[in-house]
């Protein structure tokens, strides 16, 4: 996420030192080569089960997710209307049971009406709990059913629980000018558009079909596979045949205009922009093949079947998968910097996903890095200044938002899990040499490819592969109160 700036009350240091850093955070919020043509239509066995408590802790937001049901696959038929705000859809999710239930609760806004449901194929009567859709179902263990959900209303946003400023109208599905909607949702805010278990380890494949008025074009996560005209408007309809975790889930419906491009490998690549507005922005877009291959040359093959970027009325960046959200209100100036951060996310992140949100280090760490990596070796950029940059931050921020391994709840996304996180990958780095530590990373994402990670198993592998026990090294970052000193 590069979502902003994480809140620069943590910043101290009101001169060029203080700037970098509005800019570095405002990008920060990233096997075989994948085939870049468009895969089958997803199966409901692509998903790996839910795993939801880390060692036994307690759920991060534990009001969010539900870890006795692993959703597999979601196929989302939606109707926007721009005159009213409205969205309506149908939602069909494959689910498994991962422990005997006696109903299906899954996160879902109470902004919206709901007008019918069913549960393999026979209809029943939903209620509420909250913003949890509550479904009779009874369930054995790893029994499957498919929920078919039908539903109407205007989406509401949610708060972030930051400090962050660059979030000022909350999460999720928001409604805006002119008619338009788009959304940011990390760490929860899918469920202000459609029936989902609203957790980062609960990936699932996607088949999103939007109708929009004619003229009109919608945007989401995956790969766009066809677009079908009639009398309703015009319909879109996005794949992702990889899993994605719900945060990591996109929208954006407006007037756009559609670019194409050509990636590493002849990757397809798609850009689009708001027309008549955002034209300043198609030649940094078109930076992206060149982005993508230095993050190739680093960590190895690109892990998704399309790359791109849409264009938002938003002060923030996103990591959604396959189609990267860009906040128009961040500008042009830094724009190439931030697309490279949210592109490092398409390996580490939505690739290799945190089971837990006490794993956004695992994120936002590996991204950060990248970004100070690429400003060194592409821009020029001093490495003593990033370094500068990144303690100075990482001493502000832990007071206040926790060490990287223990992030205050309250506090996501702020600096603590950027800048501490990317210096611990620097002190590795130092300590390995560039072949062995970009064989390390090069391996740590092809090797968890499509799969959760957390911290533990991080540092397994981070010792397995070198053959030396840094898990001191690794621990001294992530739990100390007070930024550790480099060794």
């Amino acid at each position: 996420m590069h979502a902003g700036v994480p809140s620069l009350q943590f910043l101290h240091n009101r001169g060029p030192l203080h700037a970098l850093v509005a800019a570095l955070l405002v990008s920060a919020c990233t096997a075989p080569a994948p085939s870049p043509t468009p895969r089958a239509t997803p199966t409901a066995t692509a998903t790996p089960t839910a795993t939801y408590q880390a060692r036994g802790a307690a759920p991060f937001y534990p009001e969010y997710g539900n870890p006795t049901l692993d959703v597999q696959s979601y196929r989302l038929e939606l109707t926007w209307s721009p005159r009213r705000s409205e969205l309506s859809g149908t939602a069909t999710l494959t689910i498994r049971a991962v422990a005997a239930v006696a109903e299906i609760a899954l996160d879902f806004s109470d902004a919206y009406a709901i007008d019918s449901v069913s549960v393999g194929g026979a209809p029943v009567t939903s209620g509420r709990r909250g913003n949890d859709l509550v479904v009779p179902a009874r369930l054995a263990p790893d029994a499957r059913a498919t929920l078919v959900v039908g539903y109407h209303g205007t989406p509401r946003t949610v708060p972030m629980p930051s400090g962050r400023r660059d979030f000022p109208g909350g999460l999720g599905l928001r409604p805006a000018t002119g008619g338009e909607a788009w959304t940011m949702q990390e760490p929860y805010g899918a469920f202000t558009w459609y029936p989902v278990n609203d957790h980062p380890s609960d990936e699932a494949v996607y088949d999103v079909s939007v109708t929009v008025p004619k003229g009109w074009a919608a945007v989401a996560h995956g790969h766009l596979v066809g677009t079908s005209s009639a009398a309703a408007g015009d319909t879109y309809r996005y794949l992702a045949t990889d899993p994605v975790a719900p945060y990591a889930a996109t929208l954006a419906v407006g007037r756009y205009t559609r670019l194409t491009d050509t990636g590493p490998r002849g990757l397809p690549v798609t850009y689009w922009i708001r027309t008549g507005r955002d034209e300043a922005f198609e030649p940094v877009l078109r930076r992206t093949p060149d982005l993508l291959a230095w993050l190739e040359r680093h960590f190895g093959p690109y892990p998704f079947p399309s790359a791109g970027a849409v264009v938002v009325d938003s002060p923030s960046a996103m990591e959604t998968q396959e189609m990267v959200t860009y906040g128009a209100r961040l500008g042009s100036r830094r724009a190439e910097e931030i697309l490279l951060h949210e592109y490092a996310h398409q390996w580490f992140g939505d690739s290799a996903t945190p089971s837990d949100w006490r794993g956004l280090w695992l994120n936002e760490g590996f991204a950060m890095y990248a970004q100070w990596l690429w400003a060194v070796d592409v821009r020029g950029d001093s490495d003593a200044t990033w370094l500068k940059t990144a303690r100075n931050s990482d001493t502000a921020s832990r007071p206040i938002a926790g060490p990287p391994g223990a992030p205050r709840p309250d506090h996501f996304g702020e600096p603590n899990v950027y800048f501490g996180p990317a210096l611990m990958l620097r002190e590795i780095h130092r300590s390995l040499g560039d072949a062995a530590f970009f064989d390390l990373t090069r391996g740590w994402v092809q090797d968890h490819r499509n799969q959760q990670v957390d911290r533990a198993t991080f540092v397994a592998y981070v010792n397995r592969h070198t053959g030396r026990d840094l898990t001191a090294l690794i621990d001294r970052w992530l739990d100390s109160p007070t930024t550790p000193r480099s060794t």
